[in-house]
């Protein structure tokens, strides 16, 4: 057992999860594991936020509430059900919170769909109090909680001077105010600073005061400027702004399946060529703990198990909910393989990074938890030749490398680093668009696969004869989604390809890969 992957995180936080860790594999004869189950249908965004507040509240230091929700959400809560977990369930948040009304020193006031309601999230994990809209005051008053502050009252920037001290380290939680119920149970639960609305060069410093590596979870307004300057900053960004139930599922750690040792794969014959089919936004936790698992696009497609497929995977789902990679490792195939989301712990560009060394070490120690050794590369604002920090870590053995847009700018070009390479990514599997509007049919199955028939193919190809393809997470969403469109993909190839996962796509390129190329860059 990893004894640093349990205790490893800063604190008292990481004190707290590697002690859940150990009662969840070595459970106390008698223990008492009882959920609140608590279904949020028909509720207003008030109702909402005051549910997220107390499950935060109650998640401290243990799993106590649980919120319907789809996808795994269901089958986890399904897994404890089978475990012998006492749900109790109920319909909203008013009896939730007569049960538990002793844990709450009060009530702060934050209007749902204005900033004033991630300034009373703040405050609301600082104090140990709900989060209450100003239509359920009265209500609340009257259910014995006193109002302890109003949110509306003072602004994002006084709020951060007077809690910078106390809000957690290593962590911010980036939420649109308009989302009520969604991830603010993880914000209250941590004691995180918690922001959406403030000028880019704030967010930066804040990130930077969080400290080195900080976890953004949520998303901002625009993917490209938002991670730029959460790159900026030192930080990463978790994809989290939909996710339910985090602050519970940090408390049911597991002990995950070993991965399986691949087979060497046979070298190259003549003639043939070499492709491997990536699942791009494997960043996304939200939707990894959503309905990614029956999507049949995605994890619940047919075609899963008939033809190899690599997923980018965030490798942070190790920390923060351990029984949804369990889940997809168990329910894997021959076929599947998980590699490290862009770009390795977190979603950040390597290119705007403060200290790129660092970041990598950061990733290394991730992806070591989890034992994937290749690690996708999402860059802005820089080259390949950034790829070498993390190629200098022992625990990484390859890079598959996408620019911002489009993802194979480099269109295949390969950068070695101490022996092991960065591969750009050659092909798209993408439903985009010409300046008139219609579909480019070179990133359509049939134009990849006609591609793919071009490559050069002899024994003095090299690295020619091999190609990555990025099956877009959001294209075909009529058509099979990602899995569809690989399936097509595969049955338009001409002969002599060979579809691999990306480990036999690296260990293969470098069975061919020259002295001399494996020295560049170093």
């Amino acid at each position: 057992m990893n004894w640093f992957s349990i205790f490893g995180r800063r604190g008292l936080l990481g004190v707290i999860h590697g002690l859940a860790y150990l009662l969840a594999l070595f459970p106390v004869r008698g223990l008492a594991r009882e959920l609140w189950v608590i279904d949020p249908r028909g509720l207003s965004g008030a109702e909402s936020v005051l549910l997220a507040s107390l499950q935060g509240g109650l998640n401290r230091t243990g799993a106590v509430v649980w919120v319907q929700g789809p996808g795994m959400n269901a089958r986890i809560l399904d897994e404890l059900r089978t475990e012998g977990w006492t749900l109790r369930e109920s319909s909203g948040p008013w009896p939730l919170l007569r049960a538990h009304k002793a844990a709450f020193s009060g009530l702060v006031i934050g209007e749902v769909g204005s900033e004033s309601l991630n300034r009373a999230t703040t405050l609301a994990g600082l104090n140990r109090a709900v989060v209450a809209d100003p239509s359920l005051v009265e209500r609340l008053v009257a259910e014995g909680l006193p109002v302890l502050a109003d949110a509306r009252s003072r602004s994002t920037a006084a709020l951060w001077a007077e809690s910078e001290s106390r809000v957690a380290r290593g962590v911010m939680v980036h939420q649109d105010p308009a989302k009520a119920l969604h991830l603010r149970d993880l914000a209250i639960s941590l004691g995180a600073w918690t922001v959406y609305d403030e000028p880019a060069a704030e967010r930066i410093r804040q990130i930077q005061a969080l400290g080195p590596h900080t976890r953004v979870y949520g998303w901002g307004r625009d993917e490209l400027e938002f991670v730029r300057e959460v790159s900026r900053g030192g930080g990463a960004v978790i994809p989290a702004d939909w996710s339910l139930n985090l602050s519970a599922l940090r408390h049911l750690p597991v002990a995950l399946p070993a991965r399986p040792q691949p087979v060497k794969p046979r070298p190259r014959q003549s003639g043939e060529r070499v492709v491997a089919f990536v699942v791009s936004d494997g960043d996304n936790l939200q939707w990894v703990g959503g309905r990614f698992v029956e999507d049949p696009g995605f994890w619940g497609s047919p075609l899963r198990g008939r033809f190899a497929v690599t997923w980018e995977m965030p490798p942070e789902a190790f920390v923060m909910a351990p029984r949804i990679l369990r889940h997809l490792l168990r329910t894997a195939t021959p076929r599947d393989e998980f590699i490290a989301g862009p770009s390795g712990y977190g979603y950040q560009f390597p290119g705007p990074l403060p200290d790129r060394p660092a970041a990598a070490a950061e990733t290394a120690r991730a992806v070591a938890r989890v034992d994937w050794p290749l690690v996708t590369l999402l860059n802005a604002d820089g080259g390949q030749d950034q790829s070498d920090p993390w190629l200098a870590q022992p625990e990484v053995t390859g890079v598959l490398y996408k620019d911002y847009a489009p993802y194979n700018r480099g269109q295949g070009a390969v950068r070695w680093h101490r022996g092991k390479p960065s591969v750009s990514y050659r092909f798209l599997l993408w439903e985009l668009k010409d300046r008139v509007g219609a579909l480019r049919l070179d990133s359509l199955p049939v134009g990849v696969a006609e591609a793919i028939g071009r490559l050069p193919s002899g024994a003095e190809a090299g690295p020619g004869a091999f190609a990555l393809v990025n099956a877009h997470a959001w294209s075909f969403r009529n058509t099979g989604g990602p899995m569809g469109a690989i399936g097509r993909t595969i049955e338009a190839l001409p002969p002599k390809v060979r579809v691999v996962t990306a480990t036999e796509f690296f260990e293969l390129m470098a069975l061919e890969a020259p002295a001399r190329d494996a020295k560049k860059g170093d």
